[in-house]
């Protein structure tokens, strides 16, 4: 599922802050706005099997 709220993908470079948006283009430089939100994980977590095991633990 994609977030509705998007970044403009050059902020860094055109802009002095984030300059967020619903279209699929920046409304002030035309450069492509990509999804604002954060991975919700990390496949390549490196501590992520220790949680897992933990939550299994607390449930039972």
């Amino acid at each position: 599922m994609k977030a509705d709220i998007r970044v403009c993908g050059a902020w860094r470079d055109s802009h002095d802050r984030p300059v967020y948006t619903l279209d699929d283009t920046c409304p002030e430089c035309g450069a492509a706005a990509v999804n604002s939100a954060p991975a919700p994980f990390d496949p390549a977590d490196p501590y992520g099997e220790y949680r897992r095991a933990l939550k299994r633990r607390e449930r039972e």
